[in-house]
């Protein structure tokens, strides 16, 4: 059986696009080492340099839902969200 997509889209404070752009890529070389993760693709909008999409790979919901509850209680996640100007948005896929 295939893995769990989450696509996660995130929408940058102007002046936070090339310090969030660099954390991305920093998040696309680590995220695949944790428990559970299979891949991880990066996107950056052309008609737009605050939109940035990461298409992640998981064994499991539960693996990624695991991995966000750590992001969050190791106080990451606020790193991050002092970056964005909206909350990201996420959606769980499988391949068709």
């Amino acid at each position: 059986m295939s893995g769990i997509n989450v696509i996660i889209t995130f929408t940058t404070k102007p002046e936070s696009a090339i310090q969030f752009s660099t954390m991305l890529a920093q998040v696309k070389q680590a995220l695949p080492t944790v428990d559970g993760c299979k891949s991880v693709r990066l996107f950056a909008a052309i008609d737009n340099p605050c939109t940035f999409t990461l298409l992640e790979e998981w064994e499991s919901e539960a693996k990624h839902k695991s991995h966000l509850e750590q992001v969050v209680s190791s106080g990451a996640w606020d790193a991050i969200a002092a970056h964005l100007a909206t909350d990201p948005v996420s959606h769980y896929y499988i391949e068709r």
